[in-house]
C-alpha cells in the first residue's frame, strides 16, 4: 500500500512553520525529500506513518491534522489537484476526486450521496493510522481547504462528521469548519448545502481540466503495471496517442503473443475488447467537455475510423449521441 509522495509537501511546510527543519525529519522516515517534486513518486504508506508519527511528536499540537490544512495545497496532489482547481464545481471537482482517489493512497474512498437539499462527501482510508483522531480531522480539514480554494472562503458546510469522540475543548473545530460538527458519528464526511454544489467556479477551466485528468488516467495505469491489467491498460493509453490500437500491437509491446495476453486477460476475467471499451469510454468523457476538439478528433484519438462508428459507440455507453452530451455540457 502506497501514497502519492509529493502530498508529503503539506507536512514539510507544516513542519517549517513550527520552525522545526523537516529534513531530518524526513530522513528519519526514510524518506528522501526530493520526491516531493517527483509527479511519479510513491512511498509506502508504513513511512508516511512513520513521518506523521514523528511530526505529532515534536510538534506537540494536539490539533495537528486542523493545523495541516492550511499548509496543504490542491497542486500537492499533482494532475489530480490541477485539474480540481481546473473543474467547472464543486460537484465536478468531487466527482473527479472520487474517481481518482487512489491517487492519493491506495485504499482511499471517497463516496458521493445527495438528497434534495444536501451533497455528502463521506471519506475511507481503509486503513489504520497510529494517529486515527489527527488523520481524521486532517482529512477533512484539508478537503475542506481544497474546497475553499476554489469555490471562495467563504463556503461553509451544513455540517461536518467525525467518527472520533468529541473531545474537552472543541473550539478549534467550530473556529475552522465554522458550522456543526458531529463527533461520534458513523462516518467521516462533508455535508454541504446543495445549492453550493453545482454553482460555476470562476477558475473554471474544462480543457485544463480534462488535459490534468487524462495525466490521471494515464499515471494510475502506469503506476500499477505490476499486474496484467493495468499493463493492457497503459498500453492501449499509449497505443491510442499513437494511432489505432489492436490486441496484437498491444501484446507485443508487453513482449508477448496475442493468444498469451488472451489467456493471461481471461484468468482475470476480462479481455482486449473489455478493456479498450473502458479506456475509450473514459476517454471519451473527458474529451467530450473540450469544445475545442471536433468530434472527428475525438474519434482519432480514440482509435476509431469514422466519427459515425464513435457517435454508435458513445451512444451505446451513454444513451445519447455525443452532440446531445456536448450540449449538455454547454
Amino acid at each position: 500500500m502506497s501514497v502519492f509522495a509529493p502530498a508529503m509537501g503539506s507536512i514539510w511546510k507544516q513542519l517549517e512553520g513550527y520552525g522545526i527543519d523537516p529534513a531530518p525529519v524526513f530522513k528519519e522516515a526514510g524518506i528522501d525529500p526530493d520526491l516531493l517534486y517527483d509527479s511519479g513518486a510513491r512511498i509506502p504508506v508504513q513511512q508516511f506513518h512513520d513521518l506523521e508519527a514523528k511530526a505529532i511528536e515534536l510538534s506537540k499540537d494536539p490539533h495537528f491534522g486542523l493545523t495541516n490544512a492550511h499548509f496543504a495545497r490542491p497542486a500537492h496532489l499533482g494532475a489530480l489537484g490541477f485539474a480540481w482547481l481546473a473543474s467547472s464545481s464543486l460537484r465536478d471537482a468531487f466527482q473527479r476526486m472520487s474517481r481518482y482517489s487512489k491517487v492519493i493512497q491506495d485504499r482511499l474512498q471517497i463516496g458521493l450521496e445527495e438528497d434534495e437539499n444536501h451533497y455528502s462527501v463521506t471519506i475511507n482510508a481503509n486503513t489504520d493510522f497510529p494517529n486515527p483522531v489527527i488523520r481524521e480531522d486532517g482529512q477533512l480539514a484539508a478537503t475542506l481547504k481544497f474546497c475553499r480554494v476554489i469555490a471562495g472562503d467563504q463556503l461553509t458546510p451544513a455540517r461536518v462528521c467525525l467518527r472520533h469522540e468529541e473531545p474537552a475543548d472543541t473550539s478549534k473545530y467550530y473556529g475552522y469548519f465554522r458550522c456543526p460538527v458531529e463527533f461520534n458519528s458513523e462516518t467521516t464526511q462533508l455535508v454541504f448545502n446543495l445549492e453550493d454544489i453545482d454553482k460555476r467556479l470562476t477558475g473554471s477551466n474544462d480543457e485544463l481540466a480534462n488535459l490534468n485528468e487524462h495525466i490521471v488516467v494515464k499515471y494510475l495505469a502506469h503506476s500499477e503495471k505490476q499486474d496484467i491489467v493495468n499493463q493492457v491498460k497503459a498500453a492501449i493509453i499509449d497505443g491510442l496517442s499513437d494511432g489505432a490500437v489492436t490486441e496484437k500491437s498491444v501484446a507485443e509491446s508487453l513482449f508477448t503473443t496475442p493468444r498469451n495476453l488472451h489467456r493471461k486477460l481471461q484468468k482475470q476475467e476480462t479481455s482486449f475488447k473489455i478493456l479498450l471499451t473502458e479506456i475509450r469510454k473514459e476517454l471519451a468523457m473527458q474529451y467530450i467537455q473540450d469544445r475545442s476538439k471536433t468530434l472527428t478528433e475525438i474519434s482519432f484519438l480514440l482509435g476509431f475510423s469514422e466519427v459515425g462508428s464513435f457517435s454508435r459507440a458513445f451512444k451505446n455507453w451513454t444513451g445519447k449521441p455525443p452532440s446531445d452530451a456536448r450540449q449538455d455540457v454547454a
